[in-house]
């Protein structure tokens, strides 16, 4: 169909207006209509603070569009907006600095210890027009006004926003509120630009038009796959950021379980099940030492048998969940833990699996990430907790539960090797928007080294260019002597 409209998922129904899906003429008219005009630190500074401004004006009839295409409660999307506008204006305050532009000016030298030496003045420079492709798991941080496009419009580039269909009404109205920002800021709406459809075939379009220079995604593995392939294959190819997930493992020791058994059970089942079991850094492989492992198993099923989750994000999910977690109950050598269904909306039923290693290891699909409140409990001789980090692949994080009686030096190490978050006594759940956060890890968690999360994000939408032997009227602003825009300048 050429329409579809939003769906509730606490009711599993319809509403609001008909969307329609852009066809391939009018994606390439808006890509071909973004633009970013080149800005000083203090007049991009101002731009994304009044986008955050106005964001925040429109805080209520955000939240109220995103409770109802969403399911999520009314707390968790305000402290989602309030991370959307906490993000945008530390992107601020970095730019209006200019630190980001990294300057270093290395002057002509004639006796340089290598040789005479040119002029050759260096700074960072935006990518150009980037495609962001919004999340449907954080319907306001990851989506369009989240992450990717806040640091993409930080770095000096202009965004073309694919909207998620899960969230088409949410996308309109925070994207209504980022041209009131770019409004006030005297600037052209073009800057962000917004396409919208639910047909898979628009992916294509937007990936692939020459226009655009690189992507951020974050989503499904199989997604942000096709993502790449698509711009590996392009006449000129071009990056994919892509932060796909992982299954986050975390290597509970005995001393950890005897010092404080119950409130680590609970710990773990509530960050599993932490937004339905709908985040990237959900916990999806716990690791038991054998020694303890059936007291703590006892406190999780206690504690799971008597909870239920929200509604998914949608039936696509649920169905992928429910399909998989019913394969997965029927291998050999497995126990499974259930919670309740609520039976209300896009429902599914908690459900936790229970081996021993040699059966996980052998079983392909109890290492994969499954989207939605499930994770797996693998039992196994404490002695083996650093060959079986050394067996995982890339994740996001990789976490240890123990006590100060532990020796965990090279256990970390292992998991530094794996992840680009590691923990202890922590869970992974909850990224924390900061400079030192690494919100990324090795293959297959993400495309790329790179950080999503953190001022570090905007680099990704950021290549270095050097000028040499430029006279000072050719140079940008901030690399010239007479430094206008008064940037930090390396020089030597």
């Amino acid at each position: 169909m050429n329409t579809f409209k939003s769906v509730n998922p606490a009711t599993g129904e319809e509403f609001g207006p008909q969307f329609t899906n852009a066809t391939q003429a009018e994606v390439a008219k808006i890509i071909e209509a973004a633009k970013a005009p080149v800005l000083s630190p203090a007049d991009r500074a101002t731009l994304l603070s009044n986008i955050s401004a106005a964001i925040e004006s429109d805080r209520s009839a955000i939240v109220d569009i995103a409770m109802q295409e969403s399911g999520l409660p009314e707390a968790r999307l305000n402290g989602e907006l309030t991370r959307t506008v906490f993000q945008i204006n530390t992107f601020a305050k970095l730019v209006s600095t200019g630190t980001h532009l990294d300057v270093k000016i290395d002057s002509a030298d004639a006796n340089y210890g290598m040789g005479p030496r040119p002029d050759i003045r260096k700074q960072n420079q935006p990518l150009g027009t980037v495609a962001i492709f919004a999340a449907s798991n954080f319907p306001l941080a990851f989506s369009t006004a989240g992450g990717d496009s806040a640091s993409a419009l930080a770095a000096g580039c202009a965004v073309v926003l694919k909207a998620h269909p899960s969230h088409p009404g949410t996308t309109r109205a925070v994207f209504a509120s980022i041209q009131k920002g770019i409004a006030a800021s005297g600037l052209p709406k073009e800057i962000f630009t917004l396409v919208e459809g639910n047909d898979p075939q628009i992916t294509h379009w937007v990936a692939t038009h020459p226009k655009i220079t690189a992507i951020g995604f974050t989503g499904s593995g199989p997604v942000g796959k096709i993502l790449m392939d698509l711009a590996a294959k392009r006449e000129v190819p071009i990056p994919v950021f892509a932060e796909m997930g992982s299954i986050n493992p975390v290597f509970v020791t005995s001393s950890a379980i005897i010092e404080r058994s119950e409130v680590l059970a609970k710990g773990v089942v509530d960050s599993a099940l932490l937004g339905s079991g709908q985040f990237c850094t959900k916990p999806g492989l716990i690791i038991l030492p054998s020694s303890h492992a059936d007291s703590f198993l006892a406190e999780v099923e206690k504690y799971l048998a008597a909870l239920s989750v929200g509604p998914l994000l949608n039936k696509g999910i649920a169905d992928r969940y429910s399909a998989a977690i019913t394969e997965l109950a029927k291998k050999n050598s497995v126990k499974v833990f259930t919670g309740i269904n609520s039976g209300k909306g896009i429902s599914v039923t908690p459900t936790f699996f229970i081996a021993d290693w040699k059966t996980v290891s052998s079983t392909p699909e109890l290492l994969e990430e499954h989207f939605g409140p499930t994770s797996v409990l693998a039992i196994a001789d404490e002695t083996d907790f650093e060959a079986i980090a050394r067996s995982l692949e890339g994740q996001l994080t990789a976490t240890i539960q123990g006590t100060d009686s532990d020796s965990p030096k090279e256990l970390l190490s292992i998991l530094a090797q794996r992840a680009g978050r590691v923990i202890w006594n922590g869970f992974p759940t909850g990224v924390s928007v900061t400079a030192a956060m690494q919100h990324g890890g090795q293959w297959p968690s993400s495309s790329s080294h790179t950080t999503s999360v953190g001022t570090d994000a905007i680099y990704r939408f950021m290549r270095p260019v050097s000028y040499q032997g430029v006279s000072q009227s050719n140079l940008p602003p901030a690399l010239q002597d007479s430094n206008p825009w008064k940037v930090p300048q390396q020089i030597s």
